[in-house]
């Protein structure tokens, strides 16, 4: 799981942000897997986050996705 010292990057989406909407990272991790990621591919998701860009165009789509990209965008 990400630490919650490290520095965060402008542009990234964040496990952070996921939470800050009120989602549980079990249910978020629930949702990558059905959306076919490995288990591996949502560590690393989880450790490093992914760039705004790319969760919208993965996950844009999803109403609770949109709400996870504003409030990432809104962090800067």
């Amino acid at each position: 799981m990400e630490d919650q010292n490290s520095p965060q990057i402008a542009g990234f989406i964040f496990v952070r942000h996921i939470r800050a909407c009120g989602m549980c990272s079990i249910k978020a991790r629930r949702y990558f897997l059905d959306q076919g990621w490995t288990n591996q591919r949502i560590k690393e998701f989880f450790d490093n986050g992914m760039q705004i860009e790319q969760f919208k165009a993965l996950f844009g789509h999803d109403a609770m996705a949109q709400q996870v990209i504003e409030k990432a965008e809104k962090d800067g």
